[in-house]
């Protein structure tokens, strides 16, 4: 087995000119901005006029952020911060007119939908690593 390894990445140092053990690290500004394109898709394809984030910000704050252009060119925007606390989980909303409340229902169930797909792809896409277990994909 360490043969193939050492193999593998000679081969690759002489394909592509590059060892891929020596790659630099991605920052940590880049690893959330890929966690948040993964989050976007979660919902669909985005149209034309329309900006998506959706990621986690730590443990207990997820962010789902939505920008669309209208045909006069003016941006209309909501941000949706989720705090996840013992008792529920609090939706708190950068739109004036719409209630900060611990959700429940359909919504919860999309929320936990949501988070639960995308932790699944980003640990799959970003770190390479199986959701449940946690260990290294092949």
């Amino acid at each position: 087995m360490k043969d193939k390894t050492h193999f593998i990445k000679s081969v690759s140092k002489k394909l592509f000119k590059t060892d891929s053990s020596k790659r630099p690290k991605p920052t940590a500004k880049e690893l959330k901005t890929r966690e948040s394109e993964i989050g976007a898709r979660i919902f669909g394809p985005l149209k034309p006029n329309e900006r998506r984030e959706f990621f986690n910000d730590n443990e207990r704050s997820w962010f789902f952020h939505q920008e669309l252009t209208d045909q006069t060119g003016k941006v209309h925007s909501v941000t949706l911060h989720y705090e996840v606390h013992p008792k529920g989980v609090l939706r708190i909303s950068s739109q004036p007119h719409v209630k900060n409340e611990f959700i429940s229902g359909q919504e919860l169930e999309n929320f936990l939908s949501a988070t639960d797909v995308y932790y699944e792809r980003v640990m799959n896409q970003v770190y390479n690593r199986d959701h449940i277990t946690g260990k290294k994909l092949q």
